[in-house]
Protein backbone atom coordinates (compact mmCIF):
# COMPACT_ATOMS: atom_id res chain seq x y z
CA UNK A 1 0.00 0.00 0.00
CA UNK A 2 2.85 2.58 0.15
CA UNK A 3 3.40 4.83 -2.43
CA UNK A 4 7.35 4.82 -3.90
CA UNK A 5 9.23 7.98 -2.51
CA UNK A 6 12.53 8.55 -3.21
CA UNK A 7 14.02 7.12 -0.17
CA UNK A 8 13.81 3.93 0.95
CA UNK A 9 11.21 3.05 4.25
CA UNK A 10 10.01 -0.32 5.84
CA UNK A 11 6.53 0.86 6.46
CA UNK A 12 4.95 -0.66 3.57
CA UNK A 13 1.57 -1.49 4.65
CA UNK A 14 0.42 2.53 4.87
CA UNK A 15 0.15 4.96 2.02
CA UNK A 16 2.70 7.05 1.66
CA UNK A 17 1.76 10.50 1.39
CA UNK A 18 5.12 12.30 1.76
CA UNK A 19 8.69 12.15 2.46
CA UNK A 20 10.63 14.95 3.87
CA UNK A 21 14.65 15.38 4.22
CA UNK A 22 14.28 13.23 7.69
CA UNK A 23 10.77 12.12 7.74
CA UNK A 24 8.12 10.00 6.41
CA UNK A 25 4.19 10.67 6.42
CA UNK A 26 1.95 7.94 5.87
CA UNK A 27 -2.18 7.99 5.79
CA UNK A 28 -4.05 6.46 8.68
CA UNK A 29 -7.61 5.21 7.42
CA UNK A 30 -10.39 7.13 8.68
CA UNK A 31 -12.29 4.36 9.76
CA UNK A 32 -9.26 3.25 12.24
CA UNK A 33 -9.05 6.00 14.40
CA UNK A 34 -8.15 5.47 18.14
CA UNK A 35 -10.44 5.71 21.23
CA UNK A 36 -11.99 9.32 21.70
CA UNK A 37 -10.28 10.76 18.60
CA UNK A 38 -11.49 13.13 15.56
CA UNK A 39 -10.83 14.01 12.34
CA UNK A 40 -7.78 12.67 9.92
CA UNK A 41 -4.76 11.35 11.03
CA UNK A 42 -1.34 10.53 10.21
CA UNK A 43 1.85 8.63 11.32
CA UNK A 44 4.73 10.35 11.31
CA UNK A 45 7.96 8.24 10.95
CA UNK A 46 10.98 9.75 12.10
CA UNK A 47 14.69 8.29 9.97
CA UNK A 48 17.96 8.23 10.59
CA UNK A 49 18.78 10.41 7.79
CA UNK A 50 20.97 13.70 7.74
CA UNK A 51 20.49 17.21 5.89
CA UNK A 52 22.21 19.98 6.22
CA UNK A 53 22.09 23.02 3.89
CA UNK A 54 19.05 21.72 2.13
CA UNK A 55 21.07 18.28 0.89
CA UNK A 56 20.34 14.68 2.11
CA UNK A 57 23.22 13.30 2.87
CA UNK A 58 24.15 9.53 2.22
CA UNK A 59 25.32 9.06 5.59
CA UNK A 60 22.62 8.06 8.40
CA UNK A 61 23.06 8.59 11.73
CA UNK A 62 22.09 5.60 14.10
CA UNK A 63 18.90 6.63 16.71
CA UNK A 64 18.85 10.12 15.47
CA UNK A 65 15.36 8.81 14.72
CA UNK A 66 14.38 7.76 18.19
CA UNK A 67 16.09 11.28 19.91
CA UNK A 68 13.54 13.03 17.87
CA UNK A 69 11.00 11.74 18.48
CA UNK A 70 11.30 11.01 22.11
CA UNK A 71 12.28 14.87 22.47
CA UNK A 72 9.25 15.95 20.38
CA UNK A 73 7.06 13.84 22.95
CA UNK A 74 8.78 14.81 26.19
CA UNK A 75 8.35 18.96 25.13
CA UNK A 76 4.61 18.13 23.88
CA UNK A 77 3.74 16.11 26.70
CA UNK A 78 6.03 17.31 29.78
CA UNK A 79 7.91 20.28 29.37
CA UNK A 80 4.79 22.45 27.38
CA UNK A 81 2.56 20.72 29.92
CA UNK A 82 0.48 23.73 31.42
CA UNK A 83 1.63 26.53 29.11
CA UNK A 84 -2.12 25.68 27.01
CA UNK A 85 -0.24 25.51 23.65
CA UNK A 86 -2.43 23.31 21.49
CA UNK A 87 -0.26 20.59 19.75
CA UNK A 88 -1.21 17.73 17.23
CA UNK A 89 0.35 14.74 19.14
CA UNK A 90 -2.51 12.03 19.56
CA UNK A 91 -0.50 9.04 20.02
CA UNK A 92 2.92 7.88 20.88
CA UNK A 93 4.93 4.75 22.29
CA UNK A 94 2.97 1.63 21.78
CA UNK A 95 -0.15 3.63 21.44
CA UNK A 96 0.51 4.22 18.08
CA UNK A 97 -0.76 0.84 17.22
CA UNK A 98 -4.15 1.26 18.38
CA UNK A 99 -4.63 3.95 15.13
CA UNK A 100 -3.31 1.48 12.89
CA UNK A 101 -4.46 -1.30 10.80
CA UNK A 102 -3.70 -4.67 10.81
CA UNK A 103 -1.72 -6.17 14.24
CA UNK A 104 1.29 -4.57 15.60
CA UNK A 105 3.66 -7.81 14.41
CA UNK A 106 2.91 -6.38 10.58
CA UNK A 107 5.21 -3.57 11.44
CA UNK A 108 8.73 -2.55 11.60
CA UNK A 109 9.81 -4.23 15.37
CA UNK A 110 10.86 -0.95 16.63
CA UNK A 111 8.15 2.11 14.83
CA UNK A 112 6.40 3.22 17.55
CA UNK A 113 9.87 4.17 19.00
CA UNK A 114 10.32 6.48 16.15
CA UNK A 115 6.80 7.41 14.96
CA UNK A 116 3.64 9.13 16.28
CA UNK A 117 0.33 9.58 15.02
CA UNK A 118 -0.69 13.26 14.97
CA UNK A 119 -3.79 14.97 13.65
CA UNK A 120 -3.83 16.30 10.39
CA UNK A 121 -3.69 20.07 10.11
CA UNK A 122 -3.91 23.18 7.54
CA UNK A 123 -0.52 23.83 7.87
CA UNK A 124 0.65 27.31 7.56
CA UNK A 125 3.64 27.80 4.75
CA UNK A 126 6.15 29.43 7.07
CA UNK A 127 8.95 28.53 9.41
CA UNK A 128 8.76 30.39 12.60
CA UNK A 129 12.17 31.02 13.14
CA UNK A 130 13.11 32.81 16.75
CA UNK A 131 17.09 33.85 17.61
CA UNK A 132 18.46 34.50 20.80
CA UNK A 133 21.61 35.11 19.12
CA UNK A 134 23.46 36.18 16.01
CA UNK A 135 24.49 32.85 14.61
CA UNK A 136 24.03 30.42 11.75
CA UNK A 137 23.20 32.04 8.18
CA UNK A 138 21.81 35.19 9.70
CA UNK A 139 25.49 35.57 10.33
CA UNK A 140 27.32 33.85 7.62
CA UNK A 141 25.14 35.18 4.42
CA UNK A 142 24.15 38.40 5.63
CA UNK A 143 25.94 40.34 8.79
CA UNK A 144 29.42 39.31 8.28
CA UNK A 145 29.00 40.27 4.77
CA UNK A 146 27.86 43.69 5.51
CA UNK A 147 24.66 42.24 3.54
CA UNK A 148 21.29 43.68 4.67
CA UNK A 149 19.07 40.72 5.87
CA UNK A 150 15.82 39.89 3.84
CA UNK A 151 13.97 39.31 6.94
CA UNK A 152 13.54 43.91 7.39
CA UNK A 153 15.22 43.18 10.76
CA UNK A 154 17.33 45.82 12.12
CA UNK A 155 20.82 44.59 13.36
CA UNK A 156 23.52 47.10 14.95
CA UNK A 157 26.56 47.16 12.79
CA UNK A 158 28.41 46.46 15.56
CA UNK A 159 27.14 42.88 16.56
CA UNK A 160 29.40 40.42 16.26
CA UNK A 161 28.98 35.99 15.83
CA UNK A 162 27.25 35.19 19.11
CA UNK A 163 25.92 38.49 20.06
CA UNK A 164 23.06 38.34 22.13
CA UNK A 165 19.97 40.26 21.12
CA UNK A 166 17.71 42.14 23.73
CA UNK A 167 15.07 39.89 23.32
CA UNK A 168 14.67 37.27 20.40
CA UNK A 169 14.00 38.14 17.03
CA UNK A 170 11.49 36.71 14.36
CA UNK A 171 13.41 35.27 11.51
CA UNK A 172 11.07 33.43 9.30
CA UNK A 173 11.11 31.85 6.27
CA UNK A 174 8.69 29.59 3.93
CA UNK A 175 8.31 25.82 3.57
CA UNK A 176 9.88 25.65 0.09
CA UNK A 177 13.06 23.29 -0.74
CA UNK A 178 15.31 26.41 -0.59
CA UNK A 179 13.69 27.68 2.58
CA UNK A 180 13.50 31.68 1.07
CA UNK A 181 13.46 34.70 3.68
CA UNK A 182 10.26 36.11 4.55
CA UNK A 183 9.65 39.45 5.63
CA UNK A 184 9.45 39.66 9.42
CA UNK A 185 6.58 42.14 9.94
CA UNK A 186 4.21 40.97 6.71
CA UNK A 187 4.04 37.44 8.54
CA UNK A 188 3.61 38.66 11.84
CA UNK A 189 0.46 40.64 10.23
CA UNK A 190 -1.00 37.85 8.47
CA UNK A 191 -0.56 35.22 11.11
CA UNK A 192 -0.60 36.89 14.19
CA UNK A 193 -1.47 34.47 16.54
CA UNK A 194 0.50 31.85 14.91
CA UNK A 195 3.63 34.40 15.61
CA UNK A 196 2.85 34.73 18.94
CA UNK A 197 1.92 30.95 19.70
CA UNK A 198 5.84 30.47 18.48
CA UNK A 199 7.11 33.17 20.44
CA UNK A 200 5.48 31.57 24.04
CA UNK A 201 6.87 28.41 22.74
CA UNK A 202 10.95 29.66 22.12
CA UNK A 203 10.41 31.72 25.19
CA UNK A 204 9.58 28.90 27.57
CA UNK A 205 11.88 26.45 26.10
CA UNK A 206 14.89 28.39 26.62
CA UNK A 207 13.86 29.42 30.14
CA UNK A 208 13.22 25.82 30.29
CA UNK A 209 16.32 24.53 29.24
CA UNK A 210 18.65 27.46 31.10
CA UNK A 211 17.38 24.91 34.04
CA UNK A 212 19.29 22.05 32.44
CA UNK A 213 22.45 24.11 31.67
CA UNK A 214 21.67 24.78 27.89
CA UNK A 215 21.40 27.85 25.62
CA UNK A 216 18.56 27.89 23.14
CA UNK A 217 20.47 30.09 20.69
CA UNK A 218 17.82 29.60 17.98
CA UNK A 219 14.84 27.58 16.36
CA UNK A 220 12.30 26.94 14.19
CA UNK A 221 8.58 26.21 14.32
CA UNK A 222 5.35 24.92 12.05
CA UNK A 223 2.05 25.39 12.75
CA UNK A 224 -1.42 24.73 11.71
CA UNK A 225 -5.18 25.28 11.88
CA UNK A 226 -6.91 22.05 13.34
CA UNK A 227 -10.81 21.16 12.21
CA UNK A 228 -12.19 24.20 14.62
CA UNK A 229 -9.48 26.62 13.00
CA UNK A 230 -7.39 26.77 16.36
CA UNK A 231 -3.84 27.11 15.93
CA UNK A 232 -2.06 24.06 16.74
CA UNK A 233 1.84 23.66 17.03
CA UNK A 234 3.42 20.73 14.78
CA UNK A 235 6.22 19.29 13.46
CA UNK A 236 9.20 18.33 15.84
CA UNK A 237 10.03 20.84 18.57
CA UNK A 238 13.13 21.98 20.19
CA UNK A 239 15.47 19.11 18.95
CA UNK A 240 18.99 18.83 17.93
CA UNK A 241 17.66 19.21 14.31
CA UNK A 242 15.17 21.88 14.56
CA UNK A 243 17.63 24.13 17.00
CA UNK A 244 20.90 25.08 17.84
CA UNK A 245 22.45 24.57 21.57
CA UNK A 246 25.20 25.06 23.29
CA UNK A 247 26.33 25.51 27.02
CA UNK A 248 26.12 29.18 28.13
CA UNK A 249 29.34 29.33 30.50
CA UNK A 250 31.07 28.61 26.90
CA UNK A 251 29.59 31.33 24.62
CA UNK A 252 32.24 33.97 23.82
CA UNK A 253 31.56 36.67 21.72
CA UNK A 254 33.21 36.77 18.47
CA UNK A 255 33.52 33.18 18.49
CA UNK A 256 31.51 30.25 17.41
CA UNK A 257 30.94 27.78 20.41
CA UNK A 258 30.60 24.32 20.76
CA UNK A 259 27.57 23.20 19.42
CA UNK A 260 25.65 20.17 20.64
CA UNK A 261 22.88 19.65 17.68
CA UNK A 262 23.24 19.30 14.38
CA UNK A 263 25.42 22.30 13.93
CA UNK A 264 28.51 19.50 14.17
CA UNK A 265 26.98 18.24 11.09
CA UNK A 266 26.87 21.53 9.22
CA UNK A 267 30.18 22.69 10.12
CA UNK A 268 32.10 19.28 8.94
CA UNK A 269 29.72 19.34 5.45
CA UNK A 270 30.81 23.46 5.26
CA UNK A 271 34.89 22.12 5.88
CA UNK A 272 34.75 19.44 3.45
CA UNK A 273 32.83 20.80 0.51
CA UNK A 274 35.16 24.35 0.72
CA UNK A 275 34.48 26.71 -1.87
CA UNK A 276 33.43 23.51 -4.68
CA UNK A 277 30.18 22.42 -5.36
CA UNK A 278 28.08 20.99 -2.44
CA UNK A 279 26.85 17.44 -2.64
CA UNK A 280 25.37 14.58 -0.30
CA UNK A 281 28.69 13.28 1.51
CA UNK A 282 29.58 10.29 3.39
CA UNK A 283 30.93 11.04 6.68
CA UNK A 284 33.57 9.00 8.31
CA UNK A 285 33.08 6.44 11.05
CA UNK A 286 34.07 9.03 13.87
CA UNK A 287 31.98 11.74 12.78
CA UNK A 288 29.09 9.97 12.68
CA UNK A 289 29.17 8.10 16.02
CA UNK A 290 30.26 11.79 16.92
CA UNK A 291 27.21 12.72 16.44
CA UNK A 292 25.40 10.11 17.31
CA UNK A 293 26.78 10.50 20.66
CA UNK A 294 25.72 14.59 20.12
CA UNK A 295 22.39 13.74 19.60
CA UNK A 296 21.81 11.29 22.82
CA UNK A 297 23.78 13.40 25.20
CA UNK A 298 21.79 16.45 24.70
CA UNK A 299 18.49 14.33 25.03
CA UNK A 300 19.53 13.01 28.26
CA UNK A 301 20.52 17.20 29.68
CA UNK A 302 17.08 17.96 28.23
CA UNK A 303 15.13 15.29 30.19
CA UNK A 304 16.94 14.32 33.02
CA UNK A 305 16.79 10.38 31.12
CA UNK A 306 18.92 8.41 29.13
CA UNK A 307 17.26 7.31 25.84
CA UNK A 308 17.14 3.86 26.60
CA UNK A 309 15.41 4.69 30.18
CA UNK A 310 12.53 7.25 28.31
CA UNK A 311 11.41 4.90 26.12
CA UNK A 312 11.62 1.89 28.57
CA UNK A 313 9.37 4.36 31.04
CA UNK A 314 7.31 6.06 28.51
CA UNK A 315 6.71 4.46 24.98
CA UNK A 316 6.94 0.50 25.86
CA UNK A 317 3.78 0.36 28.14
CA UNK A 318 1.95 -2.37 26.39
Amino acid sequence: MSGTGQYPTDVTNLRLLHQGKTRDTFAIPQTLLGPGSTGDHRLIVATRRLSTHNIVHESEIPRKDEVLTALTIYWLTMALEGTNIRHHLRAWGTGIYGFLPGTRSEYPKNLHLRAIVVETLDMIPVEFIYRAYLAGSLYDKYHALGVANPYGVEIHPSMRLMSSFSMPIFTPTDKSETDEPLLAHTIKEKYPEASRVSRRVFNHARDYLHMAGLELVDSKFELGLDREGRITLADEVVTPDSSRFCDPSLIEVGKEPAWVDKQVARNEASRIWGKGKKVPLSFTPEVVRNLSETYLDVFKRITGFSLDAFQGEFMNRI
